[in-house]
């Protein structure tokens, strides 16, 4: 009998436990979801223009000046040509990655040259004369 008492207690105490410190399943209301448009590729290079070096005013602070100077941050972002630098990698690494993209999302399109009055070169040409003589027949 005291067995029968004793795990009674135990499941009382158990789901009492749960219930004061268990969280309430909450569902997420349509006003809580918000749209966010994945970023342009205009956004994407302004982010990583600016990720290493900030700007103008946020360089401006004490401690950024100080940063400049002493240079405690990371490799990276230690002095400012290092940041300059990192940015610059950012920006390059960025470039690459949409031009790839761009070159490898279509087929590539073959169009006919547009016709022109220009159908040889002067490096290709045998003579002053035979271009001379070219350049009669044009006119």
């Amino acid at each position: 009998m005291s067995f029968k008492v004793i795990s009674l207690a135990i499941a009382i105490a158990t789901s009492t436990t749960v219930s004061i410190f268990g969280s309430a399943a909450t569902a997420q209301t349509a006003a809580d979801i918000k749209f966010q448009p994945s970023p342009t590729l205009a956004d994407r290079f302004e982010e990583a223009f600016y990720s290493h070096d900030k700007n103008y005013f946020e360089n401006r602070s004490f401690f950024r000046q100080l940063d400049m100077i002493v240079g405690w941050g990371s490799f990276k972002t230690s002095f400012v040509e290092n940041e300059m630098n990192a940015d610059t990698e950012a920006v390059h690494n960025l470039y690459v990655e949409a031009f790839a993209r761009q070159v490898s999302s279509d087929p590539v399109i073959r169009t006919r040259d547009l016709p022109n009055p220009y159908d040889s070169s002067i490096l290709q040409s045998n003579s002053d004369r035979d271009l001379i003589q070219r350049l009669r027949n044009q006119q």
